[in-house]
C-alpha cells in the first residue's frame, strides 16, 4: 500500500504540495506549545531506513565526548526493533511520537532531511544536514525529468545561514549553496563524517573478508550501480538490470577476483543475483566503508561512491552502459569523460578488458588526482562539525 501511495503522489504533484503545506501549518501551530529542549538531539539516516552513514558517525563521536554526556539522544527508525543503540531512545518515524521529539529537540542530525520534506522552521533548533554524497547525478528538481511533474524546486527568501552542512570539495559546496538556497559560509569544508574512517584506515581487512566469506587470496571488485528511478516494475519496485553476464564474468575473472554487488539504497529489486564463490550480494551489508576498505577496485556508473572511494587512492572503473538514456532522463552535473580517472566502458567486453588490462599503480595515481580535487578535506569531519555545534550550543 505504501508503494502505491508513493507512486500516486509522484504522479500528482499538486496533491503533494497540498499535503506538505497543510502538515507544515499544523506542525508550526503545534510547535508553539512544545518547548525546545536544548540538550536533546534527534538523529535519522536515510529517512529512518538505516543506522549508519554520517549521522551514526557523529553519534558515535558524541558518545565519547563529555560535553554531550547529559544530552538526550533520540534515533528515528522505520522499524526501531531492528536496531540497537548504545545510548538513547529509539522511536518510530512518521508517528505522533516522532513529531513530538522532532519539535522538542534542540539539534537535528540527518543525511537526507529530517522533517520529511515538510519544511518546518524552528528558530532555536540547530540543524546539521550532512547529505549523503557529492552529487554526480542531478538532484532536488534539477533532474531532466523530475518526480514532481517537471516542476523545479524553488526557494524563497534569504539564503539559509543557520543549517550546518558539509561539503567534500568546492564543487559540491557551490552546488549545495544553490540547491538548498544556503549561505555558502554555512557549508563547511569538512568532507563527510562517515569518511573519517577511510582516512584512519585501521580496520582488520582480513576479519571483514572472513565475515563475508571472501577468500583472502582473491582481489575484490566492488560494484555500486545507482538506481534509475524511471525503471519501475508492475509491483512498484525500483530495479536495475545492467547487461552483465555473470557466468561470463566468472569465467574471465574468477581466478583472480571476486565480484561484490552493492545496490543503491533506493533499489528494491536488483539483478536477481545467484550468489556463489565469485558473486556476492552485499546490498544489505550495514557499513559500506568496510566494503570500500576490502576492495581493490571500485566499479560504478553515476554514483557518489566514486568520491568517497577515491579517498583510498585505489583504481576506479566506470560501466555506463546506458549513458545517453540516463543523461536524457536524469542528467549529470559532470562530464564523465572529462572528470573520472578512467575510461567509460559501455559494453561488458570493454569492462572485462579494462579489468584484465588494468595497470594498478597507474590507476592509483589517477585516482589520487581525482581525490585531491573532489575530496580534499577528508579526515576530521566529525571534529570540525561538532566543534561548530558546541560553539552554537554554549
Amino acid at each position: 500500500m505504501r508503494k502505491i501511495i508513493i507512486s500516486y503522489l509522484k504522479q500528482h504533484p499538486k496533491t503533494v504540495r497540498f499535503v506538505w503545506d497543510t502538515a507544515r501549518l499544523l506542525l508550526q501551530f503545534i510547535g508553539l506549545f512544545i518547548p525546545i529542549k536544548k540538550e536533546r538531539i534527534i538523529f535519522c539516516s536515510y529517512g529512518g531506513r538505516s543506522f549508519n552513514d554520517s549521522p551514526k558517525a557523529l553519534y558515535d563521536k558524541i558518545l565519547k565526548m563529555d560535553f554531550f554526556s547529559d544530552y538526550d539522544l533520540i534515533w528515528a527508525f522505520d522499524n526501531p526493533n531492528n536496531y540497537h543503540v548504545k545510548r538513547g531512545k529509539k522511536i518510530k518515524i512518521d508517528t505522533i511520537t516522532f513529531f513530538y521529539y522532532l519539535l522538542s529537540s534542540g539539534v537535528w542530525i540527518s543525511n537526507s532531511g529530517m522533517d520529511r520534506g515538510i519544511g518546518l522552521k524552528r528558530k532555536r533548533t540547530i540543524k546539521i544536514e550532512t547529505w549523503h554524497g557529492t552529487p554526480l547525478k542531478k538532484i532536488l528538481g534539477d533532474e531532466n525529468q523530475t518526480a514532481l511533474g517537471g516542476k523545479k524546486i524553488s526557494f524563497k527568501g534569504k539564503p539559509d545561514k543557520n543549517t550546518i552542512r558539509c561539503s567534500q570539495s568546492d564543487f559540491d559546496r557551490q552546488l549545495f549553496a544553490r540547491l538548498f538556497n544556503a549561505d555558502i559560509k554555512s557549508i563547511l569544508k569538512s568532507d563527510l563524517p562517515r569518511n573519517d574512517v577511510l582516512v584512519e584506515n585501521n580496520f582488520n581487512v582480513d576479519k571483514i573478508k572472513h565475515k563475508l566469506g571472501i577468500p583472502l587470496d582473491k582481489k575484490v571488485i566492488l560494484y555500486t550501480p545507482t538506481y534509475r528511478e524511471y525503471l519501475i516494475d508492475e509491483n512498484y519496485n525500483t530495479y536495475i538490470a545492467p547487461p552483465l553476464d555473470m557466468k561470463l564474468l566468472q569465467e574471465k575473472l574468477s581466478k583472480e577476483y571476486v565480484f561484490l554487488v552493492r545496490a543503491h539504497y533506493a533499489v528494491t529489486k536488483s539483478l536477481n543475483l545467484e550468489e556463489n564463490d565469485f558473486v556476492y550480494d552485499v546490498s544489505d551489508y550495514p557499513d559500506i566503508n568496510h566494503l570500500y576498505l576490502i576492495s581493490d577496485i571500485l566499479l560504478s556508473d553515476y554514483s557518489s561512491t566514486y568520491f568517497d572511494y577515491s579517498i583510498l587512492d585505489r583504481p576506479i572503473l566506470c560501466f555506463a552502459y546506458d549513458l545517453e538514456e540516463y543523461q536524457a532522463k536524469r542528467g549529470l552535473y559532470l562530464n564523465l569523460d572529462k572528470v573520472l580517472p578512467c575510461r567509460i566502458d559501455k559494453t561488458e567486453q570493454e569492462l572485462i578488458d579494462s579489468i584484465m588490462n588494468l595497470n594498478y599503480d597507474e590507476a592509483c595515481k589517477k585516482t589520487h588526482v581525482f581525490h585531491k580535487k573532489y575530496a580534499p578535506y577528508a579526515g576530521e569531519s566529525c571534529k570540525i562539525i561538532l566543534n561548530v555545534l558546541m560553539t552554537r550550543l554554549k
